[in-house]
């Protein structure tokens, strides 16, 4: 049974992208794997100190820990300004370099206000990851709107959003799996 690594990409309190993580976490239970959240909301306030990259803090050794036990990982942001979180970028900058992504299967959720879905910062965001050589799910999700598709509860029920949260989870599995194989090869 894989790990599967939920990545909230933003500290912002009350966003919907927490609620997003919670439901794909659902989602991936219901499909029999093991699931981490990993939320900078609770990222230590020592990783945003000007020495971080030069000694990693202690205190956020646990969350890298997380995101280099998971077998797969799953991002789940908004956009921000045409881009992503600070956070997020933050985060992605203090893991190790090689045993963090490399040749991890990654997945990409957007969430926003408006109505185009996060394009430019997923644009952005797989730009970083393909960089760190991340293996790249190709078929993102993008939820706009967001607020509307919450409509005042703490999870999504419109029915064909639920069809493509549940598709993209099944898919990105599969994804995860040939992908294994494949790293292992020399």
């Amino acid at each position: 049974m894989a790990m599967i690594g939920i990545v909230v990409g933003t500290n912002r309190v009350g966003s919907k992208s927490r609620l997003v993580a919670a439901q794909l976490a659902r989602i991936y239970s219901k499909l029999e794997q093991k699931v981490s959240i990993i939320d900078l909301g609770l990222m230590p306030k020592e990783a945003w100190s000007g020495t971080s990259f030069k000694k990693t803090p202690q205190s956020i050794l646990p969350m890298i820990n997380q995101t280099i036990d998971s077998q797969g990982l799953v991002f789940v942001f908004p956009e921000y300004n045409g881009s992503i979180p600070g956070p997020l970028k933050q985060y992605i900058d203090l893991l190790p370099r090689q045993e963090a992504l490399e040749k991890k299967p990654v997945c990409l959720v957007g969430v926003t206000r408006g109505n185009f879905g996060t394009m430019r910062a997923s644009m952005h965001l797989e730009s970083i990851l393909f960089y760190r050589r991340a293996l790249i799910f190709p078929f993102s999700l993008y939820l706009p709107k967001i607020d509307e598709l919450f409509n005042n509860k703490s999870f999504i029920e419109e029915p064909n959003v639920q069809r493509k949260m549940m598709e993209q989870s099944k898919n990105f599995l599969e994804f995860m799996q040939r992908n294994q194989i494949h790293a292992k090869e020399p």
